[in-house]
């Protein structure tokens, strides 16, 4: 069994086991009652199902930060493209970043009305209850390019990013 040495944001060490999640490292080194939404390691952002295998630094992101505050608005707003595109399989999200007040995802669909407006909210709040875990995922572009293939939205945001990047993630 190997031992990871893994400095917490007072940059005190603590000793972990090789593979262990973030989510476990934060439930032990967590001073207060504020929420983890994500970690930083070694200044990279991931989620909190990252296995660490490595010594490194690691920064909680908690609900309450400027960066925790974007994360949730940028979940919220995959959470509200599951319930459209569920709710409406017709549905083509185009695109639905977080901004400053809040987020929003724009669908290449029909108009919708009050009814199914309030439709959505009650079968986000129901995905919400279900606490299926969000994890991030990279994917090659290529990859990305067969997930999407029947969304021509997205596949002009990825022709854009093509260049910039190696990948995306979903």
């Amino acid at each position: 069994m190997s031992l990871l040495k893994i400095k917490d944001n007072n940059g005190k060490a603590h000793d972990f086991t090789k593979g262990i999640s973030a989510a476990e490292i934060v439930k032990k080194i967590k001073e207060n009652n504020t929420v983890p939404v994500a970690v930083e390691i070694d200044g990279v952002e991931k989620d909190l199902s990252h296995e660490i295998h490595e010594n490194c630094e690691i920064k909680i992101i908690t609900g309450d930060s400027k960066q925790g505050i974007y994360i949730l608005r940028h979940s919220c707003a995959h959470l509200l493209a599951q319930a459209v595109t569920q709710l409406f399989p017709e549905a083509k999200p185009t695109i639905g970043p977080p901004v400053e007040n809040g987020f929003y995802y724009d669908f290449y669909m029909d108009p919708i009305n009050e009814q199914e407006l309030k439709n959505i909210e009650k079968l986000m709040k129901k995905i919400i209850k279900q606490r299926i875990e969000i994890q991030r995922e990279e994917h090659s572009n290529e990859v990305i390019r067969e997930m999407f293939s029947n969304n021509k939205f997205k596949m002009e945001i990825l022709d854009e990013k093509v260049g910039q990047d190696d990948g995306t993630s979903t």
